[in-house]
């Protein structure tokens, strides 16, 4: 069987095997997190934008390709109240139709308060999550590429820790001649190897937070503008809660057709006045639903950024309220070391 064959054969298979998974309690949830500026900034998902970002193939291992040979990239994220995680990563070329990359993403929860069941103090702890990423994609036909994810995770939560793996799959279509793209993955299916704690005679174990996304990213041809729809969790339509954000009597009522889809969609938008300057801004309906507090006006759901590229380096910056006392604040920067060449 030839690579590319067996590249399908893979993303069918993952496929099949999650469609008869249900649902339930999630560890390692730090995986769904924004992982840079630009992604931060398109509302914390985008599975289909292809701008030269090394980035956006941790989103889409399918977005990697020879474009970004040499390419590196460092991000920041100054998380809610004492948290912090950041990110580096590298891709590289094997040949033409070949490429891979490897990236680390670290979590630091801060220093927490220990209690015991009775309230007794304990002393303070820290905790923090690790993931180790390695990608390998293929061009597979003129306009459509697969890629996977390989992706060991370590945790710990004081003296308890967690090992587990996942995998991300993904596809994409390119469309050069008409600035148009596609993307589809699913992420993070895999296993908890070791759970933080045993429950009764065995290892307490949980799902990893896995969901299929699928996006489209169209550049006007008149006009400076990139527009970008994402659609998330697709495995599942009820999002498992119901809720009304400015009335306790309205707490019982279902969430409308409409209201879920909206939940499920991010709206993203780019104006690229010229090939070294960019604003980003998205709205993620569900976050602005979720964090909405009832007599209180905020910014949740609604993000912002900037894009720069400076000398030889791209810096970006995103900015997304969660909720009233809950600000994001993302920090990246990347390179092609073969611009060091010349």
């Amino acid at each position: 069987m030839t690579m590319r064959y067996s590249l399908i054969f893979v993303f069918l298979l993952f496929g099949v095997v999650e469609a008869f998974c249900d649902g339930g309690s999630n560890v390692y949830k730090f995986l769904s997190l924004p992982n840079s500026a630009q992604v931060a900034a398109l509302g914390g998902s985008n599975v289909s934008l292809k701008n030269g970002d090394v980035n956006m193939v941790f989103q889409n291992p399918a977005l990697l390709d020879n474009e970004l040979n040499n390419s590196v990239a460092v991000n920041y994220v100054n998380y809610l109240s004492d948290v912090n995680y950041g990110s580096v990563a590298y891709s590289r070329d094997i040949n033409t139709y070949n490429s891979w990359a490897i990236g680390v993403t670290y979590l630091n929860y801060g220093t927490l308060d220990g209690y015991t069941e009775e309230d007794v103090e304990t002393g303070e702890f820290s905790a923090g999550d690790l993931c180790v990423t390695a990608l390998y994609s293929r061009q597979l036909f003129d306009r459509i590429r697969a890629g996977m994810a390989l992706k060991p995770i370590y945790s710990y939560i004081d003296s308890y820790s967690s090992f587990g793996l996942a995998v991300d799959v993904g596809a994409s279509y390119v469309d050069t001649a008409h600035a148009f793209t596609m993307g589809f993955v699913l992420k993070n299916v895999g296993v908890q190897l070791t759970g933080y704690y045993d429950d009764e005679d065995s290892e307490h174990r949980e799902r990893l937070p896995w969901e299929l996304q699928f996006g489209l990213s169209k550049r006007l041809s008149h006009a400076p503008f990139r527009f970008s729809l994402t659609f998330t969790d697709l495995n599942r339509w009820d999002l498992d809660y119901y809720r009304s954000p400015k009335s306790a009597s309205d707490a019982e009522d279902d969430i409308s057709w409409g209201d879920m889809l909206l939940r499920h969609t991010l709206i993203g938008l780019e104006f690229l006045p010229s090939k070294s300057f960019s604003l980003l801004a998205a709205y993620n309906h569900r976050r602005s639903q979720e964090y909405d507090l009832e007599d209180s006006k905020s910014f949740n759901g609604f993000s912002l950024g900037a894009q720069l590229n400076v000398y030889k380096f791209k810096l970006g910056v995103a900015y997304a309220q969660y909720a009233a006392a809950g600000n994001t604040l993302t920090l990246s920067l990347a390179t092609s070391l073969d611009e060091f060449k010349k």
